[in-house]
Order: C-alpha cells, then sequence, then structure tokens
C-alpha cells in the first residue's frame, strides 16, 4: 500500500508533465529501425514540429509529397530552430509521403525510405538505409500536439556487420509530424507469401466452380 500511495504522490507532483506511454527515444540503438509507410491521414496539411536534436552536424528536414511531387524548401535548422517551430506541406489523403535530413555539413541526404520502402531509394538517400524512427506521440512538449514523432538519423551506414560509419541512435533530429498516418513496410518475404496465398486461393475457386 505504501509504495501505491508513493507512486501516486510522484504522479501528482509532477503536475503538468506529460506521462509519456510512447517508445521515445528510440531503443534499439545500433539496429536499424524498420521501414515505415507514411501517408497523409487527410486532405489538408502535413505539419512537421521540431522537436529536439542531438547532432553535432548541421541539418534541415524536408517534407517530399511523392504523390504530387510537391517538396518544402529545407527548414527547421537543428542548431537554430526553438522547440515547436513548424513547417507545413499541402497534401491530399492517402498520398505517399517521404521526410528527407538534408545535412549541410557533409552535403548528404537521408530519408525514412529505406530499400524495402523503395527499389530506388538511393535517388534521394544516399546510402539506401532507412533512416527515420516513427513512434505515436500523445502530445505536451511546448504545446506541440500529439501526432507521430519521427527520429532521424543524419550519418551514413557505410557497414552492419559490424555496423560502422552511423551508431543508429535515431536521435540526431527529431520531430512530431500531425495529420500522417505511419505503418510497416512489408518485406519482399511478406509479398511472396502474400502472392503465394492468392494463387492458392484462386486455386481454390477454381476447382470450387470446376465441380
Amino acid at each position: 500500500m505504501r509504495l501505491s500511495l508513493i507512486a501516486l504522490v510522484s504522479i501528482l507532483a509532477a503536475g503538468s508533465a506529460p506521462l509519456f506511454a510512447d517508445n521515445i527515444p528510440y531503443a534499439n540503438v545500433g539496429q536499424l529501425a524498420p521501414d515505415q509507410n507514411f501517408t497523409a491521414t487527410a486532405t489538408g496539411s502535413v505539419t512537421a514540429y521540431f522537436y529536439s536534436s542531438d547532432a553535432g552536424d548541421e541539418d534541415k528536414i524536408i517534407l517530399w509529397d511523392k504523390t504530387s511531387g510537391k517538396m518544402t524548401a529545407p527548414s527547421l535548422d537543428n542548431h537554430s530552430s526553438a522547440v515547436g517551430s513548424s513547417v507545413s506541406l499541402s497534401v491530399k489523403a492517402g498520398d505517399s509521403l517521404v521526410f528527407i535530413i538534408d545535412n549541410i555539413s557533409t552535403g548528404q541526404y537521408f530519408s525514412s525510405v529505406g530499400y524495402f520502402g523503395d527499389p530506388s531509394p538511393k535517388n534521394y538517400n544516399d546510402d539506401g538505409y532507412n533512416h527515420a524512427y516513427s513512434t505515436p506521440y500523445s502530445g505536451g512538449i511546448s504545446g506541440i500536439p500529439s501526432g507521430t514523432y519521427v527520429g532521424m538519423e543524419d550519418l551514413p551506414v557505410t557497414g552492419l556487420k559490424p555496423l560502422s560509419g552511423s551508431d543508429l541512435d535515431y536521435n540526431d533530429d527529431n520531430f512530431i509530424f500531425t495529420n500522417v498516418t505511419a505503418s510497416p513496410t512489408p518485406e519482399p518475404s511478406s509479398f511472396i507469401l502474400f502472392g503465394t496465398g492468392l494463387i492458392g486461393a484462386a486455386g481454390a475457386l477454381r476447382r470450387k466452380f470446376a465441380c
């Protein structure tokens, strides 16, 4: 009973401090974060709010609507932006979105799409690996609304076994995105299994109608 009272007092003493159920920050440092598909939830604007940065390099964020081809100019400099400052992009519901880190210090680009997410990730990702980790964000920091937390890695991966080039901590540049839905990107094996299932279903239907 005493432990329960202590816990309750601690919660009340926290006042307005947010109680996060969110998986922030990234827990699997040194491992690639799972690829995610980002889409616009509704027609309107996708807004990125600057949350924090732990990067030595100077970086900016680019929002790219792959469906329409529209893209924001590099903005929200990680060394000078105030927490809660934002940039928006006009979108339509269901549009496919990519978030890109422009590493000003090295001249490289790294994005939220890795090998599984696109057949040619090097078009906008200098090493081809996924540089974004995402998780739901419940709100509470500097007036930033709830949305999707995206932590970006700004260093290139030059090898995985052993890991080299990057630390893959996904906390170099961190943002909260509103009007964004994140969903896992199926790996090639998943597509194969899905295709096999469709073939099996088609065969069953064919046998049924042949009877």
